[in-house]
């Protein structure tokens, strides 16, 4: 007997699947794609998927742990260091000002215009709480395409790992000053400004404080333990032991759980994984939290469209776009006024980067599930839903689907050069002649009449081939970017280890050598991920090295 539950899960299995061969095909950013299939599902209406929603507890226990502890993971720390100057404004005084700033814009905008009745300063503050997460995933992923700096693509991730957990702090303290029952205690009588001026400092620094504290000794103690056993599949276990049990510990303590998972995931990649675990089982951790981290993004978008109700957006249109306006002029003011102050304290970022700053801030899931955490009997809760997904929903698309344009436009992108282009002309020119010099040895080896003139030019296409695949070398070593190498690095081991996999089946090699031969490929491929998370100059350089060595053993 099939179960409900396991038929709603294959069948959006099976649509993040088939929406992800056809985003590459028609190069539509995956998110956005899974987003626009889950609104479809909406209007469809299968009665499978009729139950199905985005609840707190689903996105919060189920989903976000394993996607921020992923990010975290695979985010250096010395990066995140090097950056920590403009990451710690952008995430900490930066959403609190943006909060503030939102919540005065939006009351001072509907009240003036008169568009609502009711709407309160516990409304504007609700909204602007929840609306300062940010959700850069499909940014992320474009920066990844288009050969962003790696500079740029680092503050934005830091921002948003650390924005999420500070995001939810400040809504957990809004609804407790508002007289609301929350996730981190019960509900709190204030009086009078000062009051609740410390109260809401004592709770963030408590529970940002306490967040971080749990996850550091949660890391810590796992990164420990991976050191007395040297098996992969139980190392990956005990890093998902970390990233859902750092989450929900520090939630049963009333600290952050989103800043809990992220320090123990930053922790674990950029100290757990290189004290205690061998080289093959990085790769096998890392291959399983990129999947991990693929499904729960594929899970969580999905289910993001099926919530977006299109009726509701056009008829509050002209409200829902005021407020996104908001939304935008506060992150301007933010980005615009308090970048170059932070430029005077660390590295300075380059002036067009502030654009993209304040235009890369989408907003996503998270603000979605925080504002229908809202008890069912408040006041405007309704409206708040439906503006808070409103704006979410523009916010994907208009800020998501111009994000490409607008860098292309700034030349933050790696456009196609001259080296591009020679490089394309003699993969053209190799791909042509392969295809000649099958099509000639067929004829020959059927006894094709005039064969000595049909041997003459098939030598004179080998020697051409040769030289166009010398080309390749040349032009692809100088104009591949290092991301991409990487990608291709893993793609070939990932080739080499199914070959010997394969040999082993057969008997044609020993397990003891295939083990061998293995680990040799997975220290390889590990030595230049460590290089690549240090520099794309030191990924480069071990590359060639190792490559190089490589080549020189087989001759």
């Amino acid at each position: 007997m099939i179960h409900h539950v396991e038929v709603q899960v294959l069948i959006l299995l099976l649509i993040a699947s088939v929406v992800g061969i056809f985003a590459r095909r028609i190069r539509l950013p995956y998110t956005l794609a899974l987003v626009l299939a889950g609104l479809a599902l909406s209007f469809i209406q299968l009665e499978a998927l009729s139950d199905v929603n985005l609840t707190a507890d689903l996105l919060m226990l189920l989903f976000l742990p394993p996607l921020l502890f992923e990010a975290a993971y695979h985010l250096p720390f010395d990066d995140f260091k090097k950056n920590g100057a403009h990451i710690a404004f952008l995430a900490l005084a930066g959403v609190l000002i943006a909060t503030c700033l939102t919540a005065l814009g939006i009351f001072g905008a509907f009240n003036t215009l008169g568009l609502l009745q009711e709407f309160h300063w516990s409304h504007a503050f609700l909204f602007a709480a929840v609306i300062s997460a940010t959700d850069p995933i499909s940014v992320l992923a474009l920066f990844k395409e288009v050969g962003a700096p790696k500079r740029l693509y680092q503050i934005v991730e830091g921002e948003s790992l650390i924005n999420d957990g500070i995001a939810v702090v400040i809504f957990a303290i809004v609804v407790a000053v508002i007289g609301l029952p929350s996730s981190h205690g019960p509900a709190t009588a204030l009086n009078g400004m000062q009051e609740i001026i410390v109260f809401s400092c004592v709770t963030f620094v408590k529970t940002a404080l306490g967040g971080i504290l749990v996850g550091a000794g949660i890391g810590g103690l796992a990164s420990v333990m991976t050191r007395q056993v040297d098996d992969h599949l139980i190392e990956i276990t005990l890093t998902t032991l970390v990233a859902w049990g750092s989450f929900l510990i520090a939630e049963e303590l009333h600290v952050s759980g989103v800043l809990s998972t992220v320090t123990a995931g930053i922790l674990m990649g950029s100290f757990g994984k290189y004290f205690g675990m061998s080289a093959s089982t990085r790769v096998a951790v890392q291959d399983f939290w990129q999947y991990m981290g693929f499904l729960s993004n594929s899970f969580i978008f999905l289910l993001v469209g099926l919530e977006l109700d299109p009726g509701a957006f056009v008829m509050n249109l002209p409200v829902v776009m005021l407020a996104f306006l908001v939304v935008v002029f506060a992150r301007s003011i933010v980005v615009y006024a308090g970048i170059p102050i932070v430029d005077f304290f660390s590295t300075p970022l380059p002036t067009l980067w502030r654009h993209v700053l304040v235009w890369g801030g989408l907003r996503g899931s998270l603000s979605m599930v925080l504002i229908l955490g809202l008890p069912a009997d408040f006041v405007g809760r309704s409206f708040l839903i439906n503006l808070v997904f409103g704006v979410v929903s523009v916010s994907l698309f208009l800020q998501g689907l111009t994000m490409g344009p607008l860098m292309k436009r700034l030349g933050l992108t790696h456009g196609k050069t001259e080296t591009n282009r020679e490089y394309e002309i003699a993969r053209g020119r190799s791909l042509s002649y392969r295809q000649v010099i099958n099509e000639t040895k067929k004829l020959l080896d059927r006894g094709v009449p005039y064969d000595s003139s049909y041997r003459q030019v098939l030598k004179y296409y080998n020697d051409a081939r040769e030289k166009a695949q010398a080309d390749i070398i040349k032009h692809g070593t100088a104009q591949a970017s290092p991301d991409r190498l990487l990608e291709t690095v893993k793609s070939l081991a990932l080739i080499e280890r199914e070959s010997l996999s394969h040999a082993l089946s057969n008997e044609t090699i020993s397990a003891a050598t295939c083990a061998e031969l293995i680990n040799n490929i997975n220290i390889r491929l590990d030595e230049i991920e460590t290089a690549a998370e240090e520099s794309e100059e030191a990924m480069l350089e071990v590359f060639e090295r190792l490559y190089g060595d490589l080549a020189e053993s087989q001759e």
